[in-house]
């Protein structure tokens, strides 16, 4: 998919998080502060890409790291979900222990939806995604192909149900 329908699933993923009340008081950075991190952690998984919107920016580490483990390979893995997801508890615990706020805690989990979105987006095109890399065999729904109509359609819808839930109050 492209960077558009990454950010925007990332930021619908951040609201419907947000709002299903799923998020703890303690994450600080509430709904608004939640969107733009959420939109980074949808474009963090294409880093293995040299020429996605990321890798463009970021070519001292996309080149290399497209050369040493190629495009959806482990940045598109569970293993990848899981290892922020670990890093994200140890430092909710870390901040519970220490009886305070996440600050880092609560930048890391609209990150990590993000990043989910992005590898779940990217399981339904006709490519899948490596979930249980290093295993090559690739996972997915073949429903939408990157830039194809079905892309489109999904960027207007997520478009507007983002549109429709930043307006609720």
């Amino acid at each position: 998919m492209q960077i558009g329908t990454h950010s925007l699933c990332a930021a619908a993923a951040w609201i419907w998080l947000y709002r299903s009340g799923a998020v703890p008081e303690t994450v600080s950075v509430g709904l608004w502060g939640g969107i733009p991190l959420a939109v980074l952690g949808g474009a963090l998984p294409d880093i293995d890409h040299p020429r996605s919107w990321l890798g463009r920016r970021l070519s001292l580490i996309a080149v290399p790291l497209a050369a040493l483990i190629g495009h959806r390979g482990l940045s598109h893995s569970l293993l990848a979900v899981v290892g922020l997801g670990l890093l994200w508890e140890k430092l909710r615990l870390d901040a519970v222990l220490a009886a305070s706020a996440m600050p880092s805690a609560g930048l890391l989990l609209p990150l990590l939806t993000g990043y989910l979105s992005h590898v779940l987006a990217d399981a339904l095109t006709p490519a899948g995604v490596p979930l249980l890399w290093p295993w090559r065999r690739r996972f997915g729904a073949p429903l939408v192909r990157t830039g194809g109509v079905v892309e489109w359609l999904l960027g207007f819808t997520l478009a507007g149900f983002t549109a429709m839930s930043m307006l609720r109050p």
